[in-house]
């Protein structure tokens, strides 16, 4: 899952079969993010782990299913929209910063 692995990983194909309730789909995608084998992500291991994701996950954007792409949005739009208005999630949303975090996150990029 991600550069440098011999095996590539169709990120849809694997999500299906995720949510499908196939546990050697959820083993495999964790044996490709896994690659000390030590049980858990940490330090440059999580950086690249959260990197590849993003990068299968953009990169396939494309080619995946209509409904996978509006799964995946429903999925993403509220983690998004709570750290975008509230980055230190102290409750607190001036107006000042309600505008400028909204600009920021609208601006094209």
């Amino acid at each position: 899952m991600g550069a440098g692995d011999s095996k590539s990983v169709n990120v849809h194909e694997l999500l299906h079969k995720i949510e499908a309730g196939d546990g050697a789909a959820l083993q495999e995608c964790w044996q490709h993010l896994d690659k000390d084998k030590s049980g858990s992500l940490e330090g440059d291991e999580a950086k690249k782990c959260v990197h590849a994701v993003i990068k299968e996950v953009v990169d396939d954007l494309d080619n995946m299913p209509p409904d996978d792409v509006k799964k995946l949005a429903k999925s993403a739009v509220p983690s998004f929209v709570f750290q975008t208005l509230d980055p230190d999630g102290d409750g607190k949303i001036t107006k000042d910063e309600f505008t400028k975090r909204i600009m920021t996150a609208l601006a094209p990029k």
